[in-house]
């Protein structure tokens, strides 16, 4: 099919300034996942609060690491690929799990990829408890570094709404492509320098890091909260596939954004 740029821009255009629409959507689907809950999104709070203290310490020991060190490294480092991992697996059905409303009514469908990233964004900062619990006990600085977490999460943002589409036309097409992006992340997660730091994996391997794009992206956001200046390379790595990435789905929008409503 002939991509089709104007119609594209547009709706993308249309969906972000829609923020009344979409802030709304990604609200409205947190609220209705804990309708009757006593505490609501904190529910995953807890849930995630239990688990990062329990592994932290446990592994903190294992590997004989001071747990104010270990602690505040995996608490950031894990709050932030929660929220990757889940906004990905969440926008491989980003068009398919609103076909009511596609097959109903006629809307911009980037206001769909906006909702599925706002959610997980609204999610992370409720999970961000945790980590200025952790970063008082382990007296983590705040410093001019810390400032920067603002330029990464809006890269982050950017690289989950490019990734997002892409996903999101690939599986309303092929579904099975949401199963292999969850076993896919499953792996990444212990791959990537979550739970453990990149010196630890030695020089031999430090070129798998360096072209890990999943660690950087979780880097620029995980080394201002621990109140470092992410390495100059990670800025350009990640800027650089926002960029590639924003034409690829681009181009993946323009010509297939016709057929949406035929594959769901």
């Amino acid at each position: 099919m002939q991509p089709q740029y104007g119609p594209a821009l547009v709706d993308m255009i249309e969906g972000t300034l829609s923020w009344r629409m979409w802030g709304r959507l990604g609200w409205l689907d947190i609220k209705r996942r804990y309708r009757r809950t006593m505490i609501g999104p904190f529910w995953t709070t807890l849930s995630l609060g239990i688990f990062i203290l329990t592994l932290g310490i446990m592994w903190a020991h294992l590997w004989k690491q001071d747990p104010k060190m270990y602690l505040p490294f995996l608490c950031s480092g894990f709050l932030v690929w929660v929220m990757v991992s889940t906004t990905l697996i969440e926008g491989c059905a980003v068009f398919f799990s609103a076909e009511g409303l596609i097959k109903q009514l006629r809307f911009p469908y980037s206001m769909l990829v906006w909702s599925v990233v706002w959610r997980n964004v609204i999610v992370f900062f409720h999970n961000l408890i945790i980590f200025l619990l952790v970063g008082l006990y382990a007296g983590v600085p705040v410093n001019a570094a810390t400032l920067l977490v603002f330029p990464g999460l809006v890269l982050l943002i950017l690289n989950s709404l490019w990734m997002v589409v892409v996903l999101g036309l690939v599986c309303s097409r092929f579904r099975d492509i949401q199963q292999v992006m969850s076993s896919i992340l499953q792996l990444a997660m212990f791959v990537t320098p979550i739970f453990w730091t990149a010196d630890q994996l030695g020089k031999r391997f430090i070129s798998f890091i360096e072209y890990n794009f999943l660690f950087h992206v979780v880097d620029i956001v995980r080394s201002p909260l621990l109140g470092k200046s992410p390495a100059l390379w990670s800025w350009l790595y990640v800027g650089g596939v926002t960029l590639v990435g924003w034409i690829v789905a681009v181009v993946i929008f323009s010509r297939f954004r016709r057929r949406i409503s035929y594959w769901i």
